[in-house]
């Protein structure tokens, strides 16, 4: 490792929309310590927007999946020329360790043991450990500690181009004068993960007719058919279909309109805690230990605390291994329309509603 302070730092994650926006307080505290080193970030293709417009970066390396493993070598080839003084590699899978093999490295620790231990006998040696309990955020900052950075801030950011936040929030406005209020994003890669449809639906109809808020339900392509799914099982009129019509840019500048984001734990969770927005989020399978409840004082968690069998996978499963999807079914939309009544509401300043 260099003795010098860093001129030219390359931070690696790859993916998920979730993660990448955790690296957020990493970038920012790098930024701050380290004002004129070059500082890029490595990203998948698809996810490039995400920190294509963050101010404390310099440049941004692309990667492809669709290059194959040609694409892998020519960035390579890439990374080894730039010379960079360190590598954080906070992704850490077989792609990562090629790119960055033999090069100066900090590598962000995942705790495998005893997340293995969590998940497949319920032995938490996270207990009592509040360095292992801590957010994934947390654990990048941590993995550029040796630099000499500031890892008490842990607030996230959310980088918008001018021009969507701006056509965005004109079409809030139009949408806001017809009653919405609510954004939803009922979407997440796994099912275990993944509130029941119903419930959204009868969530839907409860602010509609106790608050008169309408809804607007967001995500990706793939997620329009459980969109459609839940807006015919609510009250009509009640809530409004915008998945696969957005891109990833102008659905977070959805999110930070709204007056209120509920969500599964997904990517675009972490989106609506970078804004601070009053959120509820809603936890299946997954728990505090793996490191994703949304780092934001304005949200609230909604999860089954009670069931021996979570987390049943780190990252969550295409079914429940014990077929009774109790970590979601017993989260009933009159407990989560409760919950936003006690504790969110009180909060919504007059300008918010």
């Amino acid at each position: 490792m260099t003795r010098h302070p860093p001129r030219k730092i390359l931070i690696i994650r790859m993916s998920s929309i979730g993660d990448i926006v955790l690296t957020s307080p990493l970038i920012r505290a790098l930024r701050q310590r380290f004002p004129g080193a070059d500082i890029d970030f490595l990203v998948r293709s698809e996810f490039a927007e995400l920190v294509r417009h963050n101010p404390y970066l310099s440049n941004i390396l692309i990667y492809s999946p669709a290059t194959g493993w040609a694409g892998l070598h020519r960035l390579r080839r890439q990374i080894r020329a730039a010379n960079y003084d360190v590598i954080l590699d906070v992704h850490r899978n077989w792609r990562s360790l090629y790119l960055r093999r033999g090069l100066p490295t900090l590598a962000v620790r995942k705790y495998y043991l005893r997340r293995w231990f969590l998940v497949y006998t319920t032995i938490n040696r996270y207990a009592g450990r509040s360095r292992l309990s801590q957010s994934v955020a947390e654990r990048y900052l941590q993995t550029a500690q040796p630099l000499g950075i500031d890892t008490s801030d842990l607030s996230l950011d959310c980088f918008l181009p001018e021009d969507v936040e701006k056509r965005i929030a004109d079409r809030w406005k139009a949408w806001y004068s017809r009653g919405v209020r609510v954004l939803m994003a009922p979407g997440s890669r796994h099912f275990t993960k993944r509130w029941p449809p119903e419930y959204y639906a009868r969530l839907i109809g409860r602010l509609f007719q106790r608050l008169g808020w309408k809804t607007l339900l967001i995500g990706g392509a793939e997620e329009q058919e459980l969109t459609k799914a839940i807006i015919r099982m609510a009250p009509p009129n009640a809530a409004f279909n915008l998945a696969g019509e957005c891109s990833l840019m102008e659905a977070a500048a959805y999110i930070q309109q709204a007056t209120l984001f509920v969500s599964n734990d997904s990517g675009l969770m972490h989106m609506a805690a970078a804004f601070r927005k009053p959120q509820v989020a809603i936890f299946g399978s997954t728990t505090r230990e793996l490191g994703f409840f949304p780092l934001n004082p304005e949200a609230i968690i909604i999860e089954n605390e009670g069931l021996s069998c979570r987390p049943c996978h780190h990252i969550g499963r295409s079914s429940c291994p014990k077929s009774h999807f109790r970590c979601m079914r017993e989260l009933t939309p009159e407990r989560v329309f409760g919950t936003i009544q006690t504790h969110l509401l009180p909060r919504l300043h007059p300008s918010r509603r």
